[in-house]
């Protein structure tokens, strides 16, 4: 755990200003998913729509809901390709939260050990 958070620390030491904080990538790059997802179905549920329009457009969404920009993603994207060993720890940090929460969406729901209900 202490190795973890000085991992942590020590990386967003050396990552320069004008690129994407680990934090913040992890929460657009799971948006990025998610949009992917999104414009994949909209795409088959109407054969009228392209889907690299409708990944642009939510593209510019996900941008948009982070204050961020196409150039910047970009930059950050390719800086953290070139630093494998943070670019890992973002995504394996994203795949621990879904398989949490994947994991807690699908435990049996427990009855109360107390019937409260009246009778």
């Amino acid at each position: 755990m202490i190795f973890c958070l000085a991992f942590c620390c020590s990386c967003k030491d050396s990552i320069p200003s004008n690129i994407i904080k680990p934090e913040k990538m992890q929460k657009v790059v799971w948006d990025i998913f998610r949009a992917d997802a999104l414009a994949q179905q909209l795409v088959q549920k109407d054969s009228s729509k392209k889907l690299p329009d409708e990944k642009a457009k939510l593209m510019n969404k996900v941008f948009s809901i982070h204050n961020i920009n196409q150039v910047e993603f970009e930059k950050s994207y390719s800086y953290y390709t070139q630093h494998p060993d943070i670019l890992k720890n973002i995504l394996d940090t994203l795949n621990a939260k879904e398989t949490r929460k994947t994991r807690v969406d699908t435990l049996p729901l427990k009855k109360p050990l107390l019937d409260t209900s009246k009778k």
